[in-house]
């Protein structure tokens, strides 16, 4: 499937890779992919439109992991530890894997044969579920809202 992705794209999941390290985390998740894609904003338009660049995704990311930490009733304070480094090459967390799979899924769709970072965006869109979509909502994102503005910039 990775033949498929362009240049751009393949640098995303490379990105992606890179931010779980430095976040000290074993795996990739979808969270790191949507790092790595506010990272690349200028072939994201569609991002930087609603305000979502590196430093916001991160703050919407550490607000959605908090209010989830309080709900159980785990104050974020009480883990003031800096991430650990990660010795090993991070592997692919199955919601990471479901995005890459649903961006060749909606690359399809709209009749492209190669896979772009607005793809892995749209697949990202899709998740009913988890850090990703809490994220979003935290930073008051309206994710219909930001699928229609990526789709816009697909067509021009």
């Amino acid at each position: 499937m990775f033949e498929r992705f362009t240049r751009e794209a393949r640098l995303v999941v490379k990105s992606a890779e890179t931010h779980s390290r430095g976040l000290g985390s074993p795996t990739i998740e979808a969270e790191h992919l949507l790092l790595a894609l506010a990272s690349h904003e200028p072939s994201l338009p569609s991002l930087a439109e609603v305000g979502l660049n590196h430093d916001a995704v991160l703050e919407a990311l550490d607000a959605a992991r908090e209010r989830s930490l309080m709900a159980v009733g785990i104050a974020i304070g009480d883990f003031d530890v800096p991430p650990a480094p990660v010795a090993r090459r991070p592997r692919m967390a199955a919601p990471a894997k479901r995005a890459l799979e649903l961006s060749l899924r909606e690359a399809l769709a709209l009749g492209h044969r190669r896979i772009d970072t607005s793809h892995v965006l749209l697949a990202l869109l899709r998740a009913q579920a988890g850090t990703v979509p809490r994220a979003l909502a935290e930073a008051g994102v309206d994710r219909d809202d930001l699928r229609a503005r990526t789709l816009a910039v697909i067509d021009r």
